[in-house]
């Protein structure tokens, strides 16, 4: 059961009850807002008189979480780069918002007029035109990648793709045929490379038993410990930056 609260000094609180919830916790979401959480229980009063004992928190979180989100918003000041290629933002009285990808380059044309940046649908749109520059850019790198490494350690080429995907860095199906995100161009080159490993890894073990990460663990220097903590630490979200790792 949810029920929307208007708390005064606060806003809008979504309250959800559950059965398997035993505390009362409250939660700051960058899109859905103030969201908290109650026992099946307890009353929505209840509810209330949590976010207003809470409050001096619940503002300071909504303060910090806005800021950097802001941060991660794409805007004409924005930078990001890859290995070879950049983004750019030009004035244009008579374009609202298009992207034009040329060699090396994504160049965004635009009327600040007409657009705002921190429309959600603007951002979509930037984002997805990147994702046409990665792919561009990944197709040439990572297959040169995997060819060295393939070379390099002496283990069979199967057919490589690389696509778009946003929830994982890559897969490697029944057929030994490899699928690498594009978005693998927004990690350092010694990650990239271990993501790669890893797949091929998969063409001699299906799953991740001991045999696979001993295997990964050789290949990777003895190293597949710290690398995989490492890459946890990465995401495969598109925000503004400089991924040369130059």
């Amino acid at each position: 059961m949810q029920k929307l609260l208007s708390v005064q000094g606060i806003g809008f609180v979504l309250v959800s009850k559950k059965s398997n919830a035993r505390n009362l916790k409250i939660r700051i979401h960058p899109e859905k807002g103030i969201l908290v959480t109650i026992p099946y229980r307890s009353s929505y009063n209840e509810a209330e008189k949590f976010v207003i004992k809470n409050a001096a928190w619940i503002k300071e979180k909504t303060k910090l979480l806005f800021q950097n989100v802001a941060l991660k918003i794409f805007t004409p000041d924005s930078i990001f780069k890859t290995r070879v290629s950049e983004v750019e933002f030009e004035y244009d009285a008579h374009s609202e918002l298009r992207g034009i990808i040329s060699e090396n380059k994504l160049l965004f044309k635009y009327n600040p007029l007409k657009i705002d940046f921190e429309n959600k649908d603007v951002q979509n749109f930037i984002k997805k035109c990147i994702v046409k520059l990665l792919l561009a850019e990944a197709s040439v790198y990572l297959l040169e990648r995997y060819v060295y490494l393939s070379k390099k350690h002496k283990i069979a080429l199967h057919k490589l793709t690389v696509g778009t995907a946003s929830t994982s860095w890559g897969t490697c199906n029944t057929k030994n045929e490899i699928r690498l995100s594009c978005r693998l161009l927004l990690l350092p080159d010694h990650l990239i490379d271990y993501v790669i490993l890893h797949e091929m890894c998969h063409i001699n073990h299906k799953n991740h038993g001991s045999d696979f990460y001993k295997m990964l663990n050789y290949l990777s220097d003895y190293k597949s410990t710290e690398l995989n903590k490492e890459l946890k630490t990465y995401s495969t979200n598109i925000f503004p930056g400089n991924y040369t790792y130059q």
